[in-house]
């Protein structure tokens, strides 16, 4: 019985596939039966059969050469696509944010980078038609200036790491040469309010996906450091109050010129020729100009983050509250008005109101002219 069901299953699936072929066969047949090709020439007309066969080779070899063709064309262009996208990230990424003391480095070296893609010119445009052996070709040429291109970026990439962190280094020492807290003056800079900037353009998402992620993250965080350190050094008082001076009394406990005994200092004495002009030590907004006291005639200047610089004995101020000064704008004339014994400059430096040594601000100034 079951040799019997396996005969007669046998036969069907033979029934079957008898039928399958069949309509193939009766299909192909009726696409590809024989034609003639009829070519006319000196009133006499030529029949050239073509059979089926024949016909389905050369329908088999077009589509195999379109698809061909079309395959290299997308190739290419993906590839040309991908040069493209190298060079506007990197351009993108290396621009505008890092320009402390090596922009000049990274300039050439990224204008010689598009002069490179400037070089892939697109030989296919002056084709008459798609020929994948000059497709393949222009493609292999086209991966091994994408491999060049992304070497020379990644250089490019590697060099932005190694001087922004030198760079971090640098304004982090100064900071630290300062005597102030690095960590608290950032807190205090990032809840300053900052005026609104007029800014504009049109929304293009910046494209990242020629670096790895990891490297794009640490470098866009070193660069935001950067930027940050930057902003607070830029606003510390580092500049010299008084040029050509000469120092009297430091900062700290000394003897009482008046009294004689022994007292608390809180700024630095400085001596400079008559008639000395006295000079802002950093940008900032004046917040006092008068009268005070033992300090006689005495400027106040916030430069924000809770430091502020003061001038006293002065013989004549030349600014009044409100006015934003620059560094090394002129705010006064050395003098000996009030608790003084001779023509000098009094100089303070004070952080949340308590005063700290200016010494060490024009040490750090020194430490910036090295580096």
């Amino acid at each position: 019985m079951l040799k019997s069901y396996v005969k007669a299953f046998l036969a069907d699936l033979a029934t079957y596939f008898s039928e399958l072929f069949g309509g193939i066969a009766s299909i192909y047949t009726r696409f590809f039966h024989t034609r003639s090709l009829i070519i006319m020439s000196e009133h006499k007309v030529k029949h050239i059969p073509i059979n089926g066969h024949v016909q389905f080779v050369l329908l088999s070899l077009a589509i195999a050469s379109l698809s061909c063709s079309t395959y290299f064309t997308d190739r290419f262009y993906s590839v040309k696509a991908q040069v493209k996208e190298q060079n506007i990230t990197i351009r993108s990424v290396a621009s505008d944010r890092v320009d402390m003391n090596f922009g000049s480095v990274l300039r050439p070296t990224v204008l010689a980078t598009g002069r490179r893609n400037a070089q892939l010119s697109d030989p296919m445009l002056a084709m008459s038609g798609p020929d994948p052996k000059a497709l393949y070709a222009h493609i292999a040429k086209l991966e091994q200036q994408v491999t060049a291109l992304k070497t020379s970026n990644e250089a490019i990439i590697q060099h932005v790491k190694e001087k922004t962190a030198n760079n971090i280094d640098i304004l982090e020492s100064i900071i630290s040469k300062t005597g102030l807290d690095e960590e608290e003056l950032k807190k205090v800079a990032s809840k300053t309010d900052k005026p609104k900037r007029a800014e504009g353009g049109p929304f293009i998402p910046a494209d990242m996906s020629a670096l790895p992620q990891k490297d794009a993250e640490q470098m866009l965080s070193s660069l935001d450091e950067l930027e940050s350190l930057r902003q607070i050094v830029s606003k510390l008082p580092l500049a010299k109050p008084v040029l050509n001076a000469e120092p009297q009394s430091p900062f700290g406990h000394r003897v009482d010129p008046f009294t004689r005994k022994l007292a608390f200092h809180s700024g630095l004495d400085l001596s400079g020729p008559a008639g000395s002009k006295i000079r802002a030590t950093a940008a900032g907004k004046v917040i006092a100009a008068e009268r005070d006291g033992a300090y006689g005639n005495k400027i106040d200047i916030d430069h924000g983050m809770g430091i502020v610089t003061r001038y006293g004995h002065l013989s004549r101020i030349l600014v009044t509250a409100g006015d934003q000064v620059a560094i090394g704008q002129t705010i006064g004339i050395q003098g000996s008005t009030g608790r003084s014994t001779g023509a000098h400059l009094h100089y303070e430096v004070r952080y949340k109101d308590q005063p700290i040594n200016p010494k060490n601000f024009l040490n750090a100034r020194r430490y910036v002219a090295k580096n």
